[in-house]
């Protein structure tokens, strides 16, 4: 029989659960939440991989910025392998679980909800050479909400054709808030595993500084949105960009399969766009700061008013940085 401490545990814990199961993240029964905050710790940081001023200054002037030779070659061969692995099992199958529909070699493929799929890409969660600059941007109250890539096979475009889908991520959310200027909310971080550095290879296409309006003057005649420019990226760098910048992908006319691996930080209130499928060993082998990530929470009302056991990020950030990130 439970004791009324033992009684009170375990409803606080299922209660837990349920907040999580009903935010969207996927875990089962088995992960205890902390009741105490546990030092936060993060593997591997560098004051000098935090966000620089001048970086800021870009960011918020431009909507996006890349980050040179963030991977080493080993761990890009690791992510590659991975994301390979997970393209032959759908070739083989035939059928792409996105699209539903058949698929071939030739096809692009998307595929979300990677970060259980695979070790190679949980650990890039946190990654020390682009996570600083993530809460540098966002602040303490972040999770990741989303994850995916993307491969375009060699020789799949036409010269012809531009860049089509110019768009603001996050879909409802730019017709449901108002106000003129939308609110960050969130931004991606793209992880390139193909060397993307000249146009052609199905390049992220942007229009800089369009994060700051609400609408783009798309061409009727199919032509380009004025300013619009090529992400030019190497193997092992990184793109960051701000989800209201207005953006688009490109068919890929090169003899280069092109690869990227995505993760979407966002607030911890908002809700995660695909089933962020985390197990109880993901949790457990997880520092407090990599549990803060893949939304842990002591109950739901947490997400918007959080405790120290839930931003262990925040704890972090003040031990090293004092009282600017209140």
């Amino acid at each position: 029989m439970l004791d009324a401490t033992d009684l009170k545990s375990t409803l606080n814990h299922r209660a837990a659960k349920s907040a999580i199961a009903a935010s969207g993240y996927r875990l089962s029964l088995g992960a205890e939440p902390p009741t105490v905050p546990a030092r936060a710790i993060m593997l591997n940081f560098r004051p000098e991989d935090c966000l620089t001023p001048e970086e800021k200054s870009a960011f918020e002037s431009q909507g996006f910025l890349v980050i040179k030779d963030v991977l080493p070659e080993a761990r890009a061969v690791e992510l590659e392998h991975a994301v390979d692995a997970l393209h032959r099992r759908v070739l083989d199958a035939g059928y792409d679980p996105y699209t539903k529909k058949a698929i071939t070699s030739q096809d692009v493929f998307f595929l979300s909800n990677v970060l259980h799929r695979d070790p190679a890409f949980l650990h890039l969660i946190d990654w020390h050479r682009t996570f600083p600059k993530v809460w540098g941007i966002l602040g303490w109250n972040i999770a990741c909400y989303h994850s995916h890539f993307l491969i375009n096979p060699a020789l799949t475009g036409s010269a012809k054709q531009s860049p089509l889908g110019w768009h603001q991520d996050s879909g409802r959310v730019n017709r449901d808030l108002e106000g003129e200027l939308r609110p960050r909310l969130s931004l991606k971080v793209g992880f390139y595993l193909s060397d993307c550095s000249a146009p052609g290879r199905a390049n992220t296409w942007v229009v800089p500084g369009s994060h700051l309006k609400n609408n783009l003057d798309v061409p009727a005649d199919g032509s380009l949105p004025k300013g619009a420019i090529p992400v030019l990226v190497k193997r092992g760098d990184a793109l960051f960009f701000d989800r209201r910048l207005f953006h688009a992908g490109s068919p890929n006319v090169s003899e280069i399969t092109r690869k990227v691996v995505f993760y979407g930080y966002g607030y911890r209130w908002l809700r995660p766009k695909d089933n962020m499928t985390v197990s109880d060993d993901m949790l457990y082998f997880s520092d407090p700061i990599r549990r803060q990530l893949l939304g842990a929470t002591t109950d739901f009302n947490a997400y918007f008013s959080p405790n120290e056991v839930d931003v262990p990020l925040r704890s972090f950030l003040r031990e090293h940085f004092g009282d600017q990130f209140e």
